[in-house]
């Protein structure tokens, strides 16, 4: 009976995943990603659960069978990769594979007060032939210390509540797949980052919560096409009734429409042209699912009623150490006052390198250093109305650090082996408060055409800061079954201010 119930669970839940196979040089899994992220839970997994482990025909469970329980205990504290999962399963025709682990974790911040999140869930990776995978990841947790402090904790990025005066978060993130050799469909619950970055991508960041999608992507030849079409979260409501209450829900209909095509004539070169569109207080739009179509043409005879941005960029390995990298995002422009300081000349670029020093630990990678620098122009990503602005659930799908400013990041990285990682990194922001922020609505700032034609907006204007930010960590994954991170960051603005934090996490 019990393997029959744990059985059904494990089918019930085979309809999700939490890390999406994708096509070479894919579009939405870029070469370099931000780093020094200060939470296990928004790190990959480890190359020990990364794989599909499966033990024996039928349904296995170590802890159930009296041959295999004392080493499955046993297997808590081992060293190196696990022999153990909680359950998995194989069909009689090799076709199904599935495995199912519970994931629970501590992780302890201290700024200038206190607080822990502590949180379970599962992780489960299942594949039908060689072409399918259907897995999931779900946690749930409460804050435990300051809970004010807690609620600007880097994890609360959308919905949460309050139970028994403790701050409560949960997140779920989930796909169905078909993945060859040069295509995947997928529909599912995550996010992506556009474009490579260190500091956080000017076309597409990650450091949102997830939404729902659609994604196409292929590749033939020299070329290649993605496609991606999201269910966003509006960041506040519109009120049309009496009611409080029901204004408190009417949340408009959002939606992020992309969609980018690669050129690679060889190996070492990879140039992409794209458009993405937020628009919604609608259905979605039949034409942005036309991933061959020029969209700002259709936007037009749409009534210009959308958000609409241009993006290019590109990538070169001229030897195998050095990898650049360059893109640029147009969100509004005009060929006649390209070179001017009128505000509508809104675009931001970003470019990079990275460098494999020759330096190793013994049996390990080489170490790497990548220098970054990003310029962003006022009132970049800004927009009128709720459901157009480039966001989801409150936070910006933009550069993650506003508009108006330069940033110059650098990151470097010693792995040893595949069980310790440090990463330190620094950089410098210079940033002007006019039209800095993408929650501002330029038309309160620009109030009649004249000024929306000929008003102006310089670099760095308004109140300019200037932000030094040096953060490390270190993630140590030595054990079958846990993880451990260790890491620091202070911020200099008008004084210096420090975070340290932990965290531990238990796979089994």
């Amino acid at each position: 009976m019990a393997k029959k119930i744990c059985l059904a669970i494990l089918l019930l839940f085979c309809s999700l995943l939490p890390a999406l196979s994708l096509i070479p040089d894919s579009a939405f899994a870029p070469e370099i990603q931000k780093g020094l992220k200060p939470s296990l839970l928004s790190y990959l997994q480890s190359a020990k659960e990364d794989s599909i482990s499966i033990y024996n025909n039928g349904l296995y469970l170590p802890f159930v069978s009296r041959s295999s329980v004392g080493d499955a205990v046993l297997d808590i504290c081992r060293l190196g990769n696990a022999n153990y999962s909680l359950l998995s399963y194989q069909s009689p025709d090799y076709k199904l594979r599935g495995e199912l682990n519970f994931i629970g974790g501590l992780e302890p911040v201290k700024k200038d007060e206190s607080y822990s999140f502590l949180y379970r869930g599962w992780l489960l990776k299942s594949q039908y032939g060689k072409h399918i995978e259907m897995n999931t990841k779900w946690w749930n947790g409460i804050f435990l210390g300051n809970q004010n402090a807690a609620r600007n904790s880097w994890l609360v990025d959308g919905y949460y509540n309050t139970t028994d005066e403790k701050l409560n978060i949960d997140n779920l993130s989930g796909d169905i797949s078909y993945n060859a050799k040069n295509l995947t469909l997928a529909l599912g619950r995550g996010k992506f980052p556009v474009g490579n970055s260190i500091s956080g991508s000017i076309i597409l960041n990650d450091g949102v919560n997830d939404y729902g999608y659609i994604l196409a992507e292929g590749r033939a030849g020299i070329f290649s096409i993605s496609f991606l079409h999201a269910s966003l979260m509006a960041d506040s409501t519109y009120n049309i009734y009496n009611d409080h209450f029901y204004n408190n829900k009417n949340y408009p209909d959002k939606y992020l429409a992309l969609h980018q095509f690669g050129f690679h004539p060889c190996s070492n070169l990879h140039l992409f042209l794209g458009e993405e569109i937020i628009y919604g207080n609608r259905s979605p739009e039949i034409s942005y699912f036309l991933p061959n179509a020029f969209w700002r043409a259709i936007e037009h005879n749409l009534w210009d009623r959308d958000n609409v941005m241009i993006f290019a960029g590109g990538s070169y390995r001229p030897v195998q150490p050095l990898f650049l990298y360059a893109q640029v995002l147009i969100d509004e422009f005009s060929s006649s006052k390209l070179f001017s300081d009128w505000w509508g000349n809104k675009y931001a670029l970003q470019g990079g390198m990275r460098w494999n020093v020759p330096f190793s630990l013994p049996e390990s990678p080489s170490a790497d250093i990548t220098t970054e620098i990003t310029a962003v122009r006022p009132f970049t990503y800004t927009h009128y109305l709720n459901h157009t602005m480039f966001s989801t659930d409150g936070r910006p799908l933009g550069y993650p650090k506003g508009s108006n400013l330069a940033d110059v990041s650098c990151l470097l990285r010693l792995p040893y082996k595949d069980i310790f990682l440090w990463q330190g990194g620094v950089s410098y922001c210079k940033q002007g408060s006019f039209g800095s922020d993408w929650r501002q609505n330029y038309h309160n700032v620009f109030n009649t055409a004249e000024e929306i034609d000929e008003g102006t907006a310089d670099w760095f204007q308004g109140t300019k800061t200037e932000t030094i930010t040096l953060k490390s960590n270190v993630l140590i994954d030595i054990f079958a079954h846990h993880r451990l991170l260790f890491g620091f960051e202070t911020a200099h603005l008008d004084d210096w201010q420090n975070t340290f934090y932990s965290a531990w996490q238990f796979i089994y």
